[in-house]
């Protein structure tokens, strides 16, 4: 697993923003370019759509963590790194991630069912991403959002 520095300090799990219904950011991306699936994703997203919000560098006024937690999803795409904090983030704040990636290993794939509580969007798919994760039912959403909780907290 790789390192993360979560806000809180600590691995209390006092979630920011885990009101589903409150979570007005289809979804929400921050990172460096550094792959070739993140360039693909800023190709087709970065400063695109107000619904899915893909950044290189954050803005001062803007805050990484209050984003996630105020996101339905979180693109998480696959980078050279065996493992991405990002996952972790994501599921820290209750947001839904999103693996953007072709063959990539989950952390912990052998215990952890991700399909239950994740989106897998292959990389040919980057364009469709927005209309992909509108598809999705308020139903299966509600779904995937409560296994993020319960997957946090175990």
């Amino acid at each position: 697993m790789p390192e993360i520095f979560l806000q809180r300090g600590t691995l209390g799990f006092q979630i920011p923003g885990t009101d589903p219904m409150k979570r007005r950011i289809l979804a929400f991306f921050a990172g460096v370019d550094y792959s070739v699936i993140r360039k693909i994703l800023f190709k087709h997203w970065k400063d695109r759509d107000d619904a899915v919000l893909v950044y290189d560098y954050l803005p001062r006024n803007l805050n990484y963590t209050n984003l996630m937690a105020k996101s339905r999803f979180c693109l998480c795409p696959s980078g050279y790194e065996v493992a991405s904090p990002r996952i972790v983030e994501a599921v820290s704040t209750g947001c839904v991630p999103v693996i953007v990636s072709d063959g990539y290993v989950l952390p912990f794939d052998d215990v952890l069912d991700w399909s239950k509580f994740s989106v897998h969007v292959p990389v040919r798919r980057i364009p469709e991403i927005k209309r992909i994760l509108e598809g999705i039912t308020m139903k299966r959403y509600l779904r995937l959002q409560r296994r993020v909780l319960q997957t946090a907290q175990s």
